[in-house]
């Protein structure tokens, strides 16, 4: 609470600085006059701020005044308190003895209101940012107030120099303060980043001297006491400010030769410090304050060269924010190079501005446009890089496509783990991405081709193509090599675009460098491939039940596996495909209610409706038998019930299930009741591929703590002492997978048949000794 009566307590203060630093501004023009008294006690002027004033005003140094607004001199508050004229509007001269009455126009001075409000306008930004973005950071709050201190001296300069004493006040206390708070600063910035604890008692000694400061500084509103003070408050504010700078720069190279040789992160904080530090007060002190303390007079007006302190906070901004040091060695020699570049051609311009408007330019001008030009180009070129990579997509639009395309493919190949997941996850997206009409991976093995295609592409030409090996000079595809072994070779094969032309080389290149990521993923892809194979084969071969239970860790993946993935598909269904049954089908039915039809429109788009719904019956029931949801909800028998008694509809063969006794396998668990209930699927789905039967029973008991499933249907048969083995790649369980989970279970399997004499299967499973997965 005290924290936010403070923050709104100098918020008003400044709000009310604001308004009075700014009413002051622009009221009164900037006039620049100096006086002093001769020897007959009258005002002299002593000095013009500007060669521009003596043009403006037409006055002249040596000039008596006579009268300002129409008062005398001395009873004008900026004569009697700073020895200038200020806010006056009309002066009355004296010159050679002849009176001259010379008027003030309200015009704007650049240097003294436009450049400064820049200047505060971007330390207020700063400043709000570092305190709204980084609250949690202290070294970023006091960096805050870095800022804020820059910007109420920016904002008191043109109050300042138009003789106004609260603006006067502000401009040198706070100069007073600036590397008062820099040490601060630096204090807490080393102990966040670096661990540092630099000298902190002497802070309040600072502090309370400068609070004495602008205590005195208030005596400018005594008049007597005024010019006394001013007079001799300049030289102490400039001093104290170039001593400060010193002693801060004097810590940061003591601290740097201790710490220069340990190539640690701090010797690094240290040296940045340094030269930013450095940067930012040398061009204001050299070039505008030191040369002022000497010979009252400025080589640079500290409003240009006040620029360059902004660089100190701005860097260390950076740094708090990113939590990264820069390379400064790296900045200058990027600088420099750019700099060397720039020379050339600004002193071309330069040369040729200065021959074509010979005699209408002075030297100031023509050094101005020199020096302008060198640091636009400058500036331009280092910063060339960042602004491309930023407008890039404005730029460059297709090479942004290009690289977004690969950036988001190159992302998604971990994800890759099947020729669906090929074609999904990276044939879409490079057809898409380059707008052709299609395009294909093609696989060549010794004897077979395999493609996977996407879009309009002649995979029977492409195979011939491929084979025939005049695949490198084709007139109409790209095909790009991806890999080569000895069991197989892979190609990229796309067409030309909508436009009927070939791809272009920055196209093409970046089809080499897809291909040079997809090598990878694609022998990944065959190493599961392969690997699948030889776990079906693994399976399929799976030993009796004598020496099962040393593989029993196989079935228990391979089972898990396979019900995941029906999972995984009964789920894409319902999401998907069935949901957009449901939405096609109310559609239907919303035209059928809008719109008047005739009879024979109608019957056609209710026979419309009735398809779609069987559609979505039939994917439900797919649904189902991939998920069998009422295993949970009513249990193996009225599951199995329900199953049989939907499938009798379909078959063309009776089917007959009996119960007796069986409720007790309804206390086992539900991946014992799902295995169950895959056995029953795959006796069903056998008997309507190879039976040929008239009829087909189910029936469950359990006897002697045993669960007993008996099949047994009136088909053709098979002999039973010829069981046949899975192929690789089949699909189905077979009679393998079945008899796996039998044995997963505990169980036994049993098998009576003969060729036209139907079939038998006899399972038991031990009620008591469950095993599941």
């Amino acid at each position: 609470m005290k924290n936010k009566l403070l923050v709104w307590t100098i918020l008003s203060i400044f709000v009310v600085i604001q308004i009075w630093c700014s009413f002051i501004m622009f009221k009164y023009p900037y006039i620049g006059i100096y006086l002093t008294l001769n020897q007959q006690n009258e005002w002299v002027i002593g000095e013009l701020a500007e060669e521009e004033v003596n043009k403006r005003l037409e006055v002249r140094v040596g000039d008596v005044i006579k009268e300002v607004d129409g008062k005398d001199p001395n009873q004008v508050p900026t004569i009697y308190k700073w020895r200038v004229i200020e806010q006056a509007h009309k002066l009355v001269i004296s010159r050679d003895g002849i009176a001259h009455e010379v008027t003030v126009e309200s015009n704007s001075s650049i240097n003294y209101d436009m450049i400064p409000l820049a200047e505060e306008g971007l330390c207020l930004f700063l400043a709000v940012l570092l305190f709204w973005k980084m609250r949690h950071s202290s070294s970023a709050q006091l960096l805050g107030v870095v800022f804020f201190t820059c910007a109420i001296i920016y904002l008191s300069r043109g109050a300042s120099v138009r003789g106004d004493a609260v603006g006067k006040i502000l401009i040198t206390s706070f100069m007073t303060v600036l590397p008062i708070v820099f040490y601060h600063f630096l204090i807490v910035f080393f102990k966040e980043k670096g661990g540092v604890q630099l000298p902190s008692r002497i802070l309040k000694y600072l502090y309370t001297l400068a609070v004495i400061g602008f205590g005195i500084r208030l005596m400018y509103f005594y008049p007597p006491m005024a010019y006394p003070i001013y007079q001799y408050n300049g030289s102490i504010t400039l001093s104290f400010f170039i001593v400060g700078f010193v002693l801060n720069i004097g810590l940061l190279t003591y601290l740097y030769f201790k710490v220069r040789r340990e190539k640690s992160y701090l010797a690094s904080i240290v040296k940045s410090v340094w030269f930013s530090l450095f940067v930012s007060f040398l061009p204001v002190i050299c070039f505008s304050f030191i040369p002022e303390l000497i010979t009252r007079s400025r080589v640079i007006d500290a409003v240009y060269t006040s620029w360059f302190i902004l660089f100190f906070p701005m860097s260390f901004a950076y740094l708090i924010a990113s939590n990264q040091l820069y390379d400064i060695g790296l900045v200058l020699r990027r600088f420099a190079f750019a700099v060397m570049l720039a020379i050339a051609p600004s002193a071309i311009f330069t040369g040729s501005y200065a021959f074509l408007f010979k005699g209408l330019v002075d030297a100031r001008e023509i050094i101005f446009i020199l020096f302008g030009s060198v640091f636009m180009l400058s500036t331009v070129m280092y910063s060339a890089e960042y602004f491309t990579t930023r407008l890039e997509r404005f730029l460059f639009p297709r090479k942004y496509v290009l690289q977004t395309a690969l950036k988001k493919i190159a992302k998604s190949l971990g994800a890759i783990s099947s020729f669906r997941d090929l074609k999904e996850i990276v044939l879409v997206d490079i057809v898409k991405t380059l707008q052709v009409r299609g395009g294909a991976i093609v696989f060549q093995y010794e004897n077979d081709t395999e493609i996977i295609d996407e879009g309009e592409i002649d995979t029977a030409e492409i195979k011939e193509m491929i084979r025939s090996s005049t695949w490198l000079n084709h007139p109409i595809y790209t095909c790009i090599e991806i890999n080569r072994h000895e069991e197989y070779a892979s190609y990229l094969v796309i067409t030309s675009n909508k436009a009927n032309t070939l791809l272009g080389k920055e196209e093409v290149q970046w089809l080499h460098l897809i291909t040079s990521y997809l090598e990878v993923s694609l022998e990944n892809v065959h190493l599961i491939r392969k690997l699948t194979a030889k776990m079906q084969l693994l399976a399929a071969q799976l030993p009796d039940e004598q020496s099962a239970q040393d593989i029993q860790w196989f079935r228990k993946i391979m089972f898990e596996l396979q019900e995941e993935e029906r999972l995984r598909i009964a789920a894409d269904l319902h999401d998907t495909t069935m949901q957009d049954l449901f939405f096609l089908k109310r559609r239907f039915v919303s035209l059928l209610d809008k719109y008047a039809m005739n009879k024979e429109d109608k019957e056609h788009l209710n026979n419309i409706i009735n398809f779609v719904e069987m559609i979505n019956n039939s994917l439900r029931q797919s649904c189902f038998e991939l998920n069998p949801f009422l295993l949970k909800e009513i249990g193996l028998i009225e599951t199995v019930r329900t199953y049989l008694d939907k499938e009798a509809y379909h078959t063309p063969f009776e089917i007959e299930f009996k119960e007796e006794g069986a409720s007790s396998i309804e206390s086992k668990d539900l991946t014992t009741k799902r295995h169950i209930f895959r056995i029953i699927q795959e006796l069903l789905n056998n008997a309507k591929k190879h039976s040929q039967a008239s009829k087909v029973s189910f029936a469950m008991t359990v006897k002697d703590h045993r669960f007993c499933l008996t099949y047994e249907d009136d088909g053709v048969g098979f002999d039973s002492t010829q069981v046949p083995r899975m192929e690789i790649g089949a699909s189905g369980m077979g009679v393998e997978q079945m008899r796996g989970r039998i044995l997963h279970l505990n169980g036994k399997l049993e098998c009576d048949s003969r060729q036209g004499a139907g079939v038998k299967f006899f399972i038991t499973i031990p009620v008591r000794e469950v095993m599941s997965v």
